[in-house]
């Protein structure tokens, strides 16, 4: 298992909520946000939501689910469990419950980290179902909602502990789908944006380079509430070598909510999406926090809510 200790270097989440600095003129290419053009445009639209293979589903509803991961942080202290309880359960029997215990301010964490294959995929779509308990509230930052990762060779633990070290091209990226309060402007547990570490991103005004805060327009910002279930996906699809042809895109509800183009995300063929996880980290713990996650699926293509059935509020 991973130490609280290194939770707290970043061994598996990074650093948030950071100002990036302006860079200078010769600064390399940024992305664009170009999800006003995509929603205007019905085939472009079509094209980033055209379904693909399932490579995982997780519904959560045996121990044979902890199958699908390589570390499950806080099982044994029973903060990574299953749960039962139908206000916690999206569908079926059970769902992924995890807790960020009251560390007294201290760093806390726990969750999943699940590989997938050292071959690794050129696009993917994680879409899950979360839910934030009815009390959720993590004071200003944490890392809560899910990530995917792109990574070099076949350790599955490689590039981890890289918080505020900005990604070389040939050894690792990644996203993570999660909210924000912007310093306590909005409630808890805040607004969703994607919070991303690659090869061209902005240094901070510190020096080092934790992950930029990739955000829709603000006045195009949900903010999520707390007891009620939200189908979240987010898709990665790397860049052509030597191109900064990348994507990355976000979904609420099955409404497009954020979409960026021009990535350079790697200078390697051998970086791919082969990492993701399901966590709940709070930067400065002073009370239990609890997140619910269930209904997984990560594919080559867009997955899109469960059609048989709206999200439904905690009781």
């Amino acid at each position: 298992m991973i130490a609280t200790a290194a939770l707290a270097a970043g061994a598996w989440l990074w650093a948030i909520g950071r100002a990036v600095a302006a860079e200078t003129s010769d600064a390399p290419p940024y992305p664009e946000l170009v999800t006003a053009q995509t929603l205007s445009n019905p085939e472009e639209l079509a094209r980033i939501e055209r379904p693909g293979k399932v490579v995982l589903r997780d519904d959560f509803e045996s121990d044979d689910s902890w199958k699908n991961y390589f570390e499950i942080q806080g099982r044994k202290e029973g903060h990574t469990r299953l749960t039962r309880e139908p206000a916690q359960v999206h569908r079926g029997s059970s769902a992924l419950q995890v807790t960020a215990p009251n560390r007294n301010g201290a760093s806390s964490g726990a969750g999943v980290i699940g590989w997938l294959g050292a071959d690794g995929y050129d696009q993917l779509y994680l879409r899950r179902y979360v839910q934030f308990a009815p009390d959720y509230d993590q004071g200003n930052l944490n890392h809560t909602g899910g990530g995917l990762a792109g990574v070099a060779g076949a350790d599955k633990w490689f590039g981890m502990g890289k918080a505020g070290i900005r990604p070389k091209g040939d050894d690792r990226f990644s996203s993570r789908f999660e909210p924000w309060r912007d310093w306590g402007r909005y409630e808890p547990p805040g607004y969703m944006f994607l919070y991303t570490y690659w090869m061209d991103m902005r240094r901070d005004r510190d020096g080092n380079y934790w992950g930029n805060n990739l955000t829709p327009a603000e006045k195009d910002r949900i903010a999520i509430k707390r007891g009620r279930w939200y189908c979240w996906e987010h898709m990665i699809k790397v860049n052509t070598i030597g191109k900064a042809d990348g994507e990355l895109a976000a979904w609420i509800d099955g409404k497009l909510y954020i979409h960026y183009r021009g990535f350079r995300w790697r200078t390697a063929e051998d970086v791919r999406l082969k990492r993701f996880e399901l966590m709940v980290y709070i930067h400065k713990s002073e009370r239990d926090n609890t997140v619910f996650y269930d209904d997984l699926v990560i594919s080559t293509g867009y997955v899109g809510p469960i059609a048989d059935q709206p999200a439904r509020a905690a009781q």
